[in-house]
């Protein structure tokens, strides 16, 4: 009586090795193919297809002044019985190009404002009167004039000069020199 005979016993078939990984990898190579496909034909929409301007309100070169203009603030204190105050009080824009011809800035109208750290409305500058004063304009028309907003003293005027400057002064200032963060020019 035999027990376990191994002579004739069938021999037991191999796998091929490499199909799960020939199948694998056919699958992933369309899954790769899918997502690439669908990821390269999306649209990016930023802004609303609006136009968007970097560095607003950090540094500008006006149009008729191609080597830009040099902004300078001042302040003074105004002293009050235990307190005081320190407020923006002039404003000194020099290297400004107004000569009497040619592309220059002479006669066109600026406008200066004033920002805190965390608005976007303009903070008031002076007092005409009884009306807020939240913007400076003038625009430099001769060699010692200039023309521009109530509220505002425009003094050391330098006109038909390549390196022309004024400073702007405010009558009643009304910014404490803490909050003043950005100041702006604009030319129209």
């Amino acid at each position: 009586m035999e027990i376990l005979k191994f002579d004739n016993a069938a021999t037991p078939r191999r796998k091929k090795s490499g199909g799960n990984l020939k199948s694998l990898a056919g699958l992933a190579t369309v899954a790769a193919i899918a997502v690439l496909g669908s990821t390269l034909a999306a649209n990016i929409s930023l802004n609303s297809g609006s136009a968007i301007e970097f560095g607003q309100g950090v540094s500008v070169t006006s149009a008729c002044d191609s080597d830009g203009i040099t902004v300078t603030p001042s302040v003074k204190f105004v002293n009050a019985a235990n307190a005081g105050t320190f407020y923006l009080s002039t404003v000194a824009l020099t290297g400004i190009n107004a000569p009497a011809s040619g592309t220059t800035c002479k006669n066109k109208v600026f406008t200066l404002m004033a920002y805190d750290n965390a608005s976007a409305t303009p903070l008031q500058l002076a007092t005409s009167g009884s009306s807020a004063v939240t913007q400076a304009t003038f625009a430099i028309t001769g060699s010692g004039t200039s023309a521009g907003s109530a509220g505002i003293t425009r003094t050391n005027v330098v006109g038909d000069n390549t390196n022309g400057s004024i400073t702007l002064g405010f009558t009643e200032p009304s910014s404490t020199s803490g909050a003043v963060y950005k100041i702006t020019l604009q030319s129209e």
